[in-house]
């Protein structure tokens, strides 16, 4: 009987080239149709600013929509992911994602992110750049994804991108002054001028506006509201006219906290509006602004409702 081990050795070979050929044909073809130029065959993210939902006097209620693509033939099963926004090179935004999330193999997932961030820390920036004649910045998108499973010997992947995108700014809302415009035994009306300043280069709305006014123990001593829209071009300011009515007999009682403590007596305002534009980010966003002061210092009051 012939020797067949060489025969056999040699079909061996031969498999194994077709297998490698064909492998590395396969990884050819598939990374020329799926790679990232900057991570291979890395996943990628694009993100972006969805919409601001509510606006305080201290902090901004928004959405960031996040789309991960992944271009591998793998699924990848998370168990959460951190993310955070700079603009500029300043950290403005760093929150964390804890649901388990699949990204499925050669497709792309979208998810929205549900954020808050500091007014103090955007306007500081922001203030910078729009001095500077500036109407976008340097945004930079950074996460970090934690895995189920160890994958090529990584617990977690992180991935980044940098967009320029427009350099949002909130409107910004000043007390300019007030008259006595009725003065009655049972119910009394002050006007209060609102100074109402856009920084955008796009119109704004704000519908339905309301107004209420503590001064120390007195809850709502003045009140008022406007129907229908305070419209405001962009990059421009207009200055309303708010009449707030004031019952006597709260007047009264407050008359007799000022005479107690004189005018360092505690000031709350209370703007409650919501906002119309024709950009997607402000569209529909709740604005709800407390301000605090005395009545001794209106300057305080302009100061605060304004930033």
């Amino acid at each position: 009987m012939k020797n067949t081990r060489p025969l056999k050795v040699i079909m061996i070979v031969a498999l194994l080239l077709i297998i490698g050929i064909g492998g590395w044909y396969f990884y050819k073809n598939y990374k020329e149709k799926n790679e990232n130029p900057v991570s291979g065959l890395k996943p990628k993210i694009e993100m972006g600013i969805g919409r601001i939902s509510n606006i305080t006097d201290s902090t901004i209620d928004l959405s960031l929509n996040l789309l991960v693509h992944n271009p591998l033939p793998v699924g990848l099963d998370l168990k959460g992911f951190d993310y955070s926004v700079q603009m500029n090179g300043v950290k403005i935004l760093e929150n964390n994602y804890r649901k388990p999330l699949l990204l499925k193999a050669d497709d792309s997932t979208m998810v929205t992110l549900p954020s808050q961030l500091k007014i103090k820390n955007l306007s500081k920036e922001g203030d910078k750049e729009s001095a500077e004649g500036e109407d976008s910045a340097n945004y930079h998108f950074e996460t970090v994804l934690h895995l189920k499973k160890p994958f090529l010997g990584k617990d977690s992947l992180t991935l980044s991108m940098d967009k320029r995108l427009p350099l949002y700014r909130l409107p910004k809302v000043e007390v300019v002054g007030y008259d006595m415009e009725k003065f009655r035994l049972s119910k009394s009306e002050i006007v209060l001028h609102l100074k109402f300043s856009n920084r955008n280069g796009f119109p704004i709305q704000f519908k339905n506006p309301s107004y209420v006014v503590d001064l120390g123990k007195q809850k709502r001593l003045a009140e008022g509201k406007v129907t229908g829209f305070t419209k405001i071009k962009g990059k421009s300011s207009e200055i309303y006219e708010i009449p707030l009515t004031i019952k006597m007999g709260k007047v009264l009682k407050a008359a007799g906290q000022v005479l107690v403590k004189g005018k360092g007596i505690p000031f709350a305002l209370y703007f409650k509006s919501k906002l119309v534009s024709e950009n997607d980010v402000f569209k529909d966003s709740d604005v709800n602004i407390v301000v605090d002061g005395e009545l001794k210092d209106l300057e305080t009051v302009k100061k605060n409702l304004g930033n």
